[in-house]
């Protein structure tokens, strides 16, 4: 293979890259302008603490796979795994007790004080 040809598989493959971090990045950039964003961090698996997964993926189809944990009324982390969403309805999601859910809350009597 002749060096330009190098220098083309080398440019398509960088590209590929770039498109791959560009549509992650749609995703996260959408899903950071939800509040509930930050009561969430990456999903890490107590038997493969060191393998790094992706807390959204930008599908094809118009939606993102989320793969997160998200904070409960405890204080710890509840695994949201490999759920699908729709890009338009990343900014409508809410945390319930660390359960990910485009529904509001459901209202809890104790917390209310009843």
């Amino acid at each position: 293979m002749s060096v330009s040809g190098i220098s083309k598989v080398i440019g398509i493959l960088a590209f590929c890259d770039c498109a791959t971090l560009m549509a992650e990045q749609d995703c996260l950039s959408l899903w950071q302008q939800n509040p509930v964003s930050e009561s969430c961090r990456s999903y890490v698996s107590a038997t493969a603490p060191d393998q790094v997964t992706p807390m959204l993926v930008d599908l094809e189809n118009g939606q993102c796979r989320m793969t997160l944990l998200c904070k409960n009324r405890y204080g710890a982390s509840t695994p949201n795994l490999a759920r699908d969403v729709e890009k338009t309805e990343l900014k409508k999601i809410h945390n319930c007790n660390g359960e990910l859910q485009l529904e509001p809350c459901p209202v809890i009597q104790s917390e209310q004080g009843q």
